[in-house]
């Protein structure tokens, strides 16, 4: 097994076909085959399920998958470690980042650093908690500015406390529940979430936590909608509910055409986090980056 083979693996998977990949690598269909063929030769297994529609990973596939992710990542780190040593940061940094955090802290610190630092690229993957610390630990990203809750299992990753999540419940302007003071007042209500219901005490499960914490059975929930923009537009334009950070009134242009909803009972707590993995240092680029955002936090959180 060889890193070119790894390689020529992922981009596969990443790609859907072995001709996207060969194209997008600009080599032989045939040759990229063969790199496959040897790479299953020498692991013993079949990594590719082959049909007219295109192609599927077996469970071996799916299982060096995620450890080829991390196995390549090191390298591409340890490569920018060495040219970065002696000279001026360069590369590119993968940064998993939830919305909340990326209203507060991303716009100022961007800027700052790409003035310090402008032969760095920073490219932010945004999505729950739970999508984000699955790139983290399969090493598509380098740290994750996310949500930590009681239920989050944090056991493999070092998270730095940010600041204290600020929910609340978005309507639209004018919603007919907008008065409510209480969350048995809404509990009939319609909700929209960024995803479906997660295990108890994890940040994607809040709203159901915060119903049973209040002797309530399961929200009414219309269905989940990943992008965040789309989730607030179809709230801004009907009678659904969102739990959703209070900064978006504030940040989004959409903002004005929405309201918050303030209940007696508190939404269940979850933490700011800076999260990265406990074993495996930084590289310089990701490191610099990541201590000018808990530089600005420390600011914003006075």
């Amino acid at each position: 097994m060889t890193l070119n083979q790894l390689r020529a693996f992922v981009e596969v998977v990443e790609h859907g076909s072995i001709r996207a990949a060969a194209r997008h690598l600009n080599m032989e269909q045939s040759g990229l085959t063969q790199q496959i063929k040897r790479l299953e030769d020498g692991l013993g297994a079949r990594l590719f399920i082959r049909a007219a529609k295109g192609i599927s990973l077996t469970s071996e596939g799916t299982e060096l998958l995620a450890r080829a992710r991390i196995i390549l990542g090191e390298c591409d780190r340890a490569e920018q470690i060495f040219r970065n040593l002696h000279g001026e940061l360069s590369g590119s940094i993968n940064v998993g980042v939830s919305s909340e955090l990326f209203a507060l802290l991303l716009p100022p610190v961007l800027q700052q650093f790409r003035k310090m630092h402008p032969r760095v690229s920073v490219h932010m993957s945004a999505g729950p908690s739970t999508s984000l610390l699955s790139a983290l630990r399969e090493g598509r990203l380098d740290f994750a500015l996310t949500l930590i809750s009681s239920g989050t299992d944090t056991g493999d990753f070092h998270a730095t406390f940010l600041k204290k999540s600020d929910p609340c419940v978005l309507c639209r302007k004018g919603h007919p529940l907008r008065d409510a003071r209480s969350i048995h007042q809404i509990r009939e209500a319609e909700w929209v979430n960024t995803r479906p219901f997660g295990r108890i005490g994890t940040p994607s499960n809040r709203l159901a936590d915060w119903f049973a914490g209040n002797g309530l059975g399961i929200p009414n929930m219309v269905g989940s909608v990943e992008s965040l923009y789309d989730t607030i537009d179809l709230i801004s334009s009907s009678d659904y509910l969102f739990l959703a950070p209070r900064i978006i009134l504030r940040k989004l242009s959409l903002g004005r055409h929405l309201d918050c909803i303030d209940v007696a009972e508190p939404i269940p707590e979850s933490d700011m986090c800076l999260v990265e993995r406990a074993m495996i240092e930084l590289a310089p680029a990701p490191k610099a980056f990541s201590q000018l955002l808990l530089k600005h936090a420390l600011g914003v959180g006075r």
